[in-house]
Order: structure tokens, then C-alpha cells, then sequence
């Protein structure tokens, strides 16, 4: 039997690992106190008087905006608490205002966009740029009524020509210290006007927040994002509230950094594979460097932002401009042959002095020079690509005796246009895989039936297109229990002159039993379709290998990376899906190291991994709520086996919890609030308790 052990009553020992004598030192002096369960209590009834806030949270609404004579604009707002209650100025530590305009879109060409009445200019360490700000009168601007209502007075004075009928788009950031629960809670607001008091007709939404909010957390209908104090952002549309500051295309900051939402947010995206990162010059703003940024899937999808639900989503496809498509391609030169800078490459139409002759070659489709949607075309989805699937007919164990049989499959494979293929040697590699026992895997045995010096079993061509593989490896005698099968492969093509790798489009995932039995599914935990938001699909290992349920086949709680990782880096570490998963998400914030092994002991050090969303956001992954405690009893604890010892054996919820919060002084935590084996975990964190996994990770206003 390959690769694993057979289901034992396993003991639970502490695997304590790293631990060691001080762990043990400090566990001795630590005392375990029961929580008695503690439901939270609900939140106030609303309470419309002024005065000390009854409830958490900050709410804000932008009521009015209006123009008078002295031009400074007037702002009529609330900001009210989780109850209902009107917050008082005296709670506020910051208050920020900004206003911008839309400019028409320049004759002949280009992009409409907003332009920020501040800009600010500034200098640091000699440099000087043109910083994107906001009004400067801030809460001193601030008055309070009687009722409640708040109203902000301007120090910038608008231009004496400004254009009333023009759209104007207002963004309010606040923050509050809350006396009642000694909490910080943020808060910010946009407003769409026209001072002439016309109704609005005119906008820019090129990107929806929705479309942000797959890999960005959204939770109880707030944005969250990791920018300006991590500022909660309660609107459907915050991107709007982004763009007023982030607008006029001059903004930078002190490192040149162009600060226009749209270069920022390509430059942020493309982080480390920018041809300007390849060259060791990284994009870096005055508060990060994005050296390690990588968008967690193809970069040249660009439908998975520019998504339909935005009104203008076809602006980059009909209006492109220099600067908008200078901030991925950041080593293209518009300017004069002459001048090319070092490392940069002359634009290939030549020089520019204007977008208005972008679109003559840069159409959306063809015809057209250079088609944008082409140029961004992903090989995979390129005509030349021919496709590949399997699909698993049948599953058949044929008797053995002394072992539980051995599994017999039928199978098929398609291109994408649903034509068989009939000869697998047009298949660069195919291979099979079972694993056991479901509800929780403990092995997998994964056979080569194309390449990698496959087949190793039988391999049969049937007259009807299909194929018969059967496994050399024997399945084990286990009555009753559920068995899992996939497949993998994956063929080589032709793409303008390049050769590209495509991966099966399916995993044929399928249960069975060696009996004959009804196979059991496994327990989900995680949803594909939350993997996908980011990831547009799970899809590893050289493109061969998709899709969730087989990932848990291979790691599965017994899993290392001891077969690639080289003896001066032993002893190997856990490659179990659960510990894997949450350790890359949180990345750079884990307290201590991971490094995985790959193939050809390759190193992959996850602690450069920048998460998009908050981390405390468990349902961007899990499905109904399967993060709570306790968790299933089918889940079996990590174990790291080396040289026939077991060097690591982590209890089920230690593993998962401490798989993040991988500190010394979580892991004491958790194994103090262990008993003969038995993990008490939920005694203070399950369901109702005041210390629950939903209270703990809840990122409510």
C-alpha cells in the first residue's frame, strides 16, 4: 500500500513537535479556566437622543450637498451607531471630505474621468509630486443641530468657473473611539450631485464593487479592505468613494508613483510579474511595496474586474489610453524614439502624444492592428486550443484474493467540441488516482496510464471509443467503506509560435465501494465556488490537477512533502489540505515559517502571500459555517511521519485553529485545553459561548 496508513484508533498524542521542553515548562504554569456559556447579548433598541452612544459601530449617510455664493460647499450628513443612535462630534477623532468632478471625455479619443479639487503638492526627500488629498478644514469644519444632524462647511472654495452641471461625486471617511466599549470603529459614505441641481446623467463605472468584493472581504453587506486603516466601508458602490481621491491623472506620490485609481489598482494587481518587478524596480506606494503582490489567477483576464454589472465595464476596450495601459505594460515607451530609457521598449505604433489614436489600432476584436481582447486572450481559450476532458463510464472491482479487490475503470476523453479521443497518445499524460476511506482520506494510490512511464496497469482501447484501465496497485480490504477516483492529464499546443500546456477540464471524480455498498460523500468543508471568485479555478500541478475533491485525495491528513524535500531541509512538513490552505492564505502573517517542497525540491515559502480579503473572514472559504466548533468527529489529526516515527500528531481543531494562529502562545492554548486526547476546544469557542469561533472572527460594524 502506497503512501499512507490504514484508519487505526489512532492514540492522539499531544504533538507538542517544536514545542519541546518549553511548551512543556510553560503549560505546567498555565491554569485552565472553564467559560461558562455566555450568549451575547443583543443590541439596543434604537435611541433617537444626542448623547453617549448606547451601541457600537459607525453608520454614516450623506443627506445633501449644496454650492452657495462663497463657493465652499455646505454638507448635510448623520452618523449614527448600531443602534440607531446619532453619534456625537465629541466621538469623532477624524473627519475627511474630498470632492471631485467629471471631466468630458477629449475629443477624438480617451476616457472620461474624475478630477480632484485637491491636489495637494507636496516634497519629501527632495522629490516633489502632486498628492491625492481631501479638504482640509476637516472636523474643525464640523457643526452638530439639536436633532442630531451634522453639517460640514468647506475650506477649499470651488473655482469661479467651475461647471455646475457637471456631475460631482463626494467621498466622507470618519472614525469614531466609542467611550462605552473603549472600541475604534471606521466608517465612510459617497454622494453623486450636480450643483446646479440637475439630476445626475453623466458618471464613470468602469469597475462595480462586487466585482472587487470576490477575492475582497464582504461580510453583513460591508465592504472591508486592507487600505487607510482598514477602513469599513459600508455602501454597495465604495469603489465610487475610492475614485474621488484617486482621480486626476497627475496625483503621485513621493516615489512617482501614479496614484489615478486605474494604474494604481493594474499596478497593485500585477505586482511582481510587472516587466518593471522583473527588472528588480518594484511597484511601491509610501505605505507598501508590492515586490510579492500576484493576482491570484491569469492577469490578462480582465472581465474578472471589467465585469458587466459596471456601466461603463467596455471603457478599456473602446477608450484604452496610454496611462491606462502603460500601468501593466509599465516598460512600454510612448515617447520619442530618441529617448527610449534603459530597460524600457519603443512602443510598437510608434510615438504618442495623444489617446485620440489608440482605438484605431487597439480595437476591442478584430479587425484592427492589435485587438485588445486578443492581445488579452488566454492561450487556453484560443481556437487553437483543442481541449481535453474525462469522464468516468464506469467503476468495476474485480476480486483479488487477500486484498480488497482491484478497481477496474472505463473512461472517456473529449475535446471541446466533444469529439472522443481515441488514441491517448495524442494526450501528452493521463493518470488515475483512488483514495480511502471517505469521510476522511488517508492514502492515495496515483497511477501513470500516459506519460511518466504509464501505463502502470492494464490499459485497454475499446471499439466504442471508451477505455478500460485497470490498477496494478490492490485496493485494501474494507468492507463497507467509500472510495474516491479521479484522473488527471493534460496535452501540449500550438499558439503563435509558442508551445502552451493545457489541463483537463474535468477530474471524473467518482465514489464507490468495494462491496457494492452505497458510497458515502465526503464532508464538505469548503466551497469550489468560493476557490473560483479568486482563483477562477483550482488548477496545480503543471495544469494537470482540478477541482477541490481531488486536492483532498492527495492531501489528505497523512500527507507530506518528504519524497521532495532534500535531506538538509528534513524533517519534512504537512501537505494536509486543511493546515496547507489556511497557512498560504495568511502568509505573510503567520508568526513562524512554512516552506513547502515541490517537484524537483523546489522550495515554496508561503510568507510572502499577501491575502486580498480579511482573514477573519472564515465564510469567504467555508460554506455553512463549517468553521464552527467542534468539528466533524470523521476529521482525523495531522501527522508527519518520518523514518517510521511519528514525529507530529496535531489533534483535528488544534490543527485547523493553530494552522493560523500558529504562535507559541495558540499552540500552548490549545494544547492545555486538551484532556486524554479529547480537544475541549468547543467548551469556550463553540456555538453560544462568549469566546466562539463566529464571535472571535465576527467583523461586524
Amino acid at each position: 500500500m502506497k503512501n499512507g496508513m490504514m484508519r487505526d484508533g489512532r492514540g492522539h498524542g499531544p504533538g507538542w513537535g517544536w514545542l519541546g521542553v518549553i511548551a512543556a515548562a510553560l503549560i505546567a504554569a498555565v491554569m485552565v479556566v472553564g467559560c461558562p456559556p455566555v450568549t451575547p447579548e443583543p443590541d439596543p433598541e434604537p435611541d433617537p437622543r444626542i448623547g453617549p452612544a448606547a451601541a457600537p459601530g459607525l453608520f454614516m449617510e450623506i443627506k445633501d450637498v449644496e454650492v452657495p455664493n462663497d463657493r465652499r460647499p455646505e454638507v448635510t450628513f448623520t452618523i449614527k451607531d448600531r443602534g440607531g443612535n446619532h453619534v456625537p462630534v465629541k466621538e469623532l477623532t477624524r473627519l475627511r471630505f474630498a470632492l471631485s468632478y467629471l471631466d468630458e471625455a477629449p475629443r477624438g479619443g480617451g476616457a472620461t474621468r474624475l478630477i480632484s479639487y485637491h491636489p495637494d503638492e507636496r516634497e519629501q526627500n527632495g522629490v516633489e509630486y502632486l498628492a491625492a488629498s481631501s479638504d482640509r478644514a476637516r472636523l474643525d469644519g464640523v457643526t452638530q443641530d439639536a436633532d442630531g444632524v451634522m453639517r460640514y462647511k468647506f475650506d477649499t472654495v470651488l473655482p469661479a468657473d467651475f461647471d455646475g452641471a457637471a456631475t460631482h461625486q463626494l467621498h466622507t471617511e470618519a472614525i469614531r473611539d466609542n467611550p462605552v466599549d473603549g472600541k475604534t470603529y471606521n466608517g465612510d459614505a459617497w454622494y453623486r450631485f450636480r450643483p446646479a441641481g440637475l439630476a445626475v446623467t453623466e458618471t464613470r463605472e468602469v469597475v462595480s464593487t462586487e466585482a472587487c468584493n470576490q477575492c475582497h472581504s464582504r461580510v453583513e453587506g460591508h465592504t472591508r479592505i486592507d487600505v487607510h486603516r482598514q477602513t469599513r466601508t459600508q455602501d454597495e458602490n465604495w469603489v465610487q468613494g475610492c475614485m474621488v481621491c484617486h482621480n486626476t491623472p497627475d496625483t503621485s506620490g513621493p516615489f512617482g508613483e501614479p496614484l489615478d485609481f486605474a494604474a494604481l489598482i493594474h499596478k497593485i494587481h500585477r505586482g511582481m510579474d510587472l516587466p518593471s518587478a522583473e527588472q528588480e524596480e518594484p511597484f511601491r506606494t509610501s505605505r507598501n511595496e508590492f515586490a510579492y503582490s500576484k493576482f491570484p489567477q491569469d492577469i490578462r483576464n480582465c472581465q474578472v474586474c471589467h465585469t458587466e454589472d459596471a456601466p461603463d465595464h467596455r471603457a478599456y476596450l473602446e477608450n484604452p489610453t496610454m496611462a491606462g495601459c502603460a500601468s501593466c505594460h509599465d516598460r512600454a515607451w510612448f515617447g520619442h524614439p530618441d529617448d527610449v530609457p534603459e530597460g524600457y521598449e519603443m512602443h510598437v505604433g510608434g510615438q504618442q502624444v495623444a489617446d485620440n489614436l489608440c482605438a484605431q489600432c487597439h480595437t476591442p476584436t478584430a479587425p484592427g492592428s492589435s485587438p485588445i481582447m486578443e492581445a488579452h486572450l488566454r492561450p487556453t481559450e484560443s481556437p487553437a486550443a483543442p481541449g481535453l476532458a474525462f469522464g468516468i463510464i464506469e467503476t468495476r472491482v474485480l476480486p483479488e484474493p487477500g486484498t480488497g479487490g482491484v478497481l477496474q475503470i472505463t473512461f472517456e476523453a473529449w475535446d471541446k467540441d466533444g469529439f472522443l479521443y481515441t488514441d491517448l497518445s495524442e494526450i501528452n499524460n493521463v493518470a488515475a488516482a483512488f483514495a480511502y476511506p471517505v469521510p476522511e482520506f488517508e492514502a492515495v494510490v496515483r497511477e501513470a496510464i500516459v506519460g511518466f512511464g504509464g501505463p502502470v496497469g492494464a490499459l485497454e482501447a475499446n471499439a466504442d471509443g471508451s477505455f478500460t484501465y485497470t490498477f496494478h496497485e490492490s485496493l485494501p480490504d474494507l468492507p463497507g467503506e467509500t472510495f474516491a477516483v479521479a484522473m488527471d492529464g493534460r496535452l501540449s499546443f500550438n499558439y503563435r509560435g509558442e508551445s502552451h500546456t493545457e489541463g483537463t477540464a474535468t477530474n471524473a471524480y467518482a465514489l464507490f465501494t468495494a462491496d457494492g455498498a452505497k458510497p458515502q460523500p465526503r464532508r464538505a468543508i469548503v466551497e469550489e465556488e468560493s476557490c473560483n471568485q479568486c482563483h477562477s479555478e483550482i488548477r496545480f500541478h503543471g495544469e494537470m490537477r482540478v477541482g477541490v475533491d481531488y486536492c483532498l485525495m492527495c492531501h489528505n491528513p497523512n500527507a507530506t512533502d518528504v519524497n521532495q524535500r532534500p535531506d538538509e531541509a528534513l524533517p519534512p512538513e504537512t501537505i494536509n489540505f486543511k493546515d496547507l490552505i489556511h497557512k498560504i492564505h495568511r502568509g505573510e502573517d503567520l508568526a513562524g515559517e512554512f516552506t513547502v517542497y515541490g517537484f524537483g525540491q523546489t522550495p515554496h515559502d508561503f510568507t510572502e502571500v499577501r491575502f486580498p480579503g480579511r482573514l477573519e473572514d472564515c465564510q469567504m472559504c467555508h460554506g455553512d459555517h463549517t468553521e464552527q466548533l467542534p468539528v466533524s468527529p470523521d476529521a482525523l489529526s495531522t501527522r508527519i511521519t518520518f523514518e517510521g516515527e511519528i514525529i507530529r500528531d496535531v489533534l483535528p481543531e488544534r490543527a485547523a485553529c493553530n494552522s493560523c494562529h500558529d504562535g507559541l502562545m495558540p499552540n500552548i492554548h490549545a494544547i492545555a485545553a486538551t484532556e486524554d486526547g479529547v480537544e475541549t476546544c468547543a467548551t469556550c469557542h463553540g456555538p453560544g459561548r462568549a469566546a466562539s469561533v463566529h464571535n472571535v472572527h465576527r467583523l461586524g460594524p
